[in-house]
């Protein structure tokens, strides 16, 4: 019988029940790639599989799945797998921060933890630099989303693929009202992903909610994971890329924005993120959040092998 651990955990979130959930199963060395999927399934969340490193000098290594398939890298998940690892005490937090290197599909980056001035953790995710490809006709993303193109637009800038990690369009949007669309036509938006190459959309409006917030981003992945995610870091790291390229905020060596997303599915966060760049070219994003674990429980089940035995 194996008896495999897990917690979920709320990242972007400062107390249970809010935030972006994730399942971190602590001790996944033994589990097959198979059973990481079916356990993903079962728990209809994305999870994260805490293993040894596999490369020298990586502190731990994280895998990432959807309930369809493997990813090379979730922010919300790394965010809840380490505020997991602190809560078990395998990492220490400390208030100057303690700084691991986490064995990703997308490479090793660098993780802080810190503890904030409430003693909380916090968790900064330093992403990979960015990726910048083609830009997108507004006309082929107004399609998939039913709306008009003139919406997806800021000034003059349209929307473009980038990656921080995980390859997306970003999706400039002129105003609230249409950024609360409700967007349903699934099967048009895994088309315009599946011919563009890409994981989902990100969209960006600097109409916001919160007044500390800088844009509200909403994320689709529907071919990938849930139809929309509450909160997703390599879409943050992308979408941050998109405004301080673009200019949409003044230069500066270091930027800071703060973005807020999961207000449709009635689960708003807010996320914190700093820019660094070089002679005008973007060299890291770090992302920062807490996150909250709301269950700890196990898996019983009996694998393949030893029920043959009988």
């Amino acid at each position: 019988m194996a008896i495999i651990p897990f917690h979920i955990v709320d990242a972007f979130a400062d107390r249970p029940f809010t935030g972006n959930p994730a399942a971190i199963i602590p001790n996944a060395a033994s589990l097959t790639e198979a059973e990481m999927l079916q356990i993903t399934d079962e728990l209809s969340m994305e999870a994260g599989f805490v293993l040894p490193p596999a490369t020298p000098g990586a502190d731990v290594r994280l895998r990432f799945f959807t309930s369809r398939l493997e990813a090379n890298l979730s922010g919300h998940v790394v965010i809840a797998a380490f505020i997991s690892m602190a809560d078990r005490g395998f990492f220490k937090p400390t208030t100057q921060g303690t700084t691991l290197r986490l064995e990703t599909g997308a490479g090793i980056l660098p993780v802080t933890l810190q503890l904030n001035p409430e003693g909380d953790t916090e968790v900064t995710l330093e992403l990979p630099a960015p990726r910048f490809g083609e830009p997108v006709p507004p006309e082929e993303v107004a399609q998939a989303l039913g709306v008009d193109p003139e919406l997806l637009r800021l000034g003059e800038h349209g929307p473009q693929r980038i990656s921080c990690g995980f390859d997306q369009i970003i999706v400039p949007v002129v105003d609230r009202q249409t950024i609360r669309g409700s967007f349903q036509n699934l099967a048009a938006i895994n088309s315009l992903t599946d011919r563009r190459g890409v994981g989902g959309l990100t969209l960006i409006c600097p109409e916001t909610t919160n007044h500390e917030a800088d844009f509200h981003c909403r994320f689709f992945q529907p071919r990938m994971g849930p139809k929309e995610d509450v909160a997703s870091g390599t879409s943050l790291a992308a979408a941050a890329a998109y405004i301080v390229d673009r200019r949409m905020v003044p230069s500066a060596l270091q930027t800071e924005l703060i973005t807020e997303q999961g207000h449709s599915l009635g689960r708003p966060t807010l996320a914190k993120l700093l820019v660094n760049s070089t002679n005008g070219t973007i060299t890291t994003i770090n992302l920062t959040a807490t996150g909250a674990v709301v269950m700890r429980g196990s898996f019983h089940f009996t694998r393949k092998s030893q029920m043959a035995a009988y």
